[in-house]
């Protein structure tokens, strides 16, 4: 946990659970970007604020950053120490830090950027950082009559997904099975682990692009086609990762068993190995040091195509019977 500005820190979720931390540091305001709160129960006497947003370039971030701004701003005003976090405090949290100083002392994204990084480390994700440029673009502001704005949201409705081909798993890119909706199953007890838009992408080491680098100037709109259409930028795109490594963001079902640093990942239905994490990270075969680490072994998982009448659930916890999470498909072969 960092302090950015005085008043301002940002952090992932252990610091935020952690109540004598908190007071120790006089933070009595905290806004969570995840997908599920904390338990307010826990937390009398703080100000709070829940914005769900996952960690995908495919989120929109924009939609909820106005929120976002504003609780911090009130929270700062009124002399209120405030934490920002998510999970890991890297990107989605990360990111809305960064939209708060770019709108209080009017800077592009990069200037923003190395002002976060020097107390941090951070990794906002692809689809973040194209949309913080068109927060800069916009002057700072979400204003939904721009006609950049309004071209922005076109492509996000209109984007085009990739369908299933067939394709085994080895014959696919981690950046195309992303896009193939398919489940990954324990191979031993057919349980569910993620889904494919879970998969974490990241890019090959030497084309990843320096923040610094071609960043979008406020009075150049002749780039807007830049801006993502669900996360991925339309031109210069980066070369993905070819290596077929299986990473994750944390999963729900994994946050009972990796309070320690690393460790092993098993099957909430059997128990048998399934990969293994490192919160500090790990580096893929490609040479992109991946941070934190969710690694599966695809010799131990299965891929299993999903169709547009299956039903797939995620535990949320370790369960005993593996049967209870199951497909519609899968009932309709029993």
């Amino acid at each position: 946990m960092d302090e950015i500005i005085p008043g301002l820190w940002l952090g992932p979720m252990p610091f935020a659970e952690n109540i004598s931390v908190l007071k120790r540091n006089g933070i009595m305001s905290i806004l969570t970007l995840d997908i599920l709160p904390l338990d307010c129960n826990v937390f009398k006497g703080f100000n709070m604020k829940f914005l769900y947003l996952r960690d995908e370039p495919s989120q929109d971030l924009l939609e909820i950053l106005e929120d976002a701004l504003s609780f911090i701003d009130e929270s700062i005003k009124n002399n209120s120490n405030i934490l920002v976090h998510c999970a890991m405090g890297v990107s989605r949290s990360a990111s809305v830090v960064i939209a708060y100083l770019m709108r209080r002392n009017h800077l592009s994204y990069e200037e923003a950027y190395n002002i976060v990084s020097r107390k941090r480390s951070i990794f906002p994700n692809n689809g973040f950082i194209n949309q913080l440029k068109l927060f800069h673009i916009m002057k700072w502001t979400v204003n939904r009559d721009s006609p950049l704005f309004q071209q922005y949201m076109t492509k996000r409705t209109f984007s085009v997904f990739t369908d299933y081909n067939g394709d085994l798993l080895e014959s696919q890119t981690v950046c195309q099975l992303h896009t193939t909706p398919s489940s990954f199953r324990c191979k031993k007890c057919r349980q569910v682990l993620f889904n494919s838009n879970q998969l974490r992408i990241h890019q090959k080491p030497e084309t990843t692009p320096n923040p610094l680098i071609n960043s979008t100037k406020s009075k150049n709109t002749d780039n807007v086609s830049s801006v993502l259409i669900k996360g991925v930028s339309l031109n210069n795109s980066p070369l993905q990762c070819d290596k077929n490594e299986l990473f994750c963001d944390p999963l729900e079902w994994t946050l009972h068993s990796t309070s320690d640093v690393q460790g092993k990942l098993y099957c909430p239905g059997c128990n048998a190995k399934v990969g293994s994490f490192n919160w500090c990270g790990e580096p893929c075969v490609c040479g992109t040091w991946v941070v934190p680490a969710f690694h599966f072994n695809r010799n131990h998982i299965d891929r299993v195509p999903i169709r547009s009448r299956n039903v797939i659930t995620i535990p949320s916890k370790p369960v005993e019977d593996s049967n209870s999470f199951v497909t519609n498909a899968d009932m309709n072969q029993s």
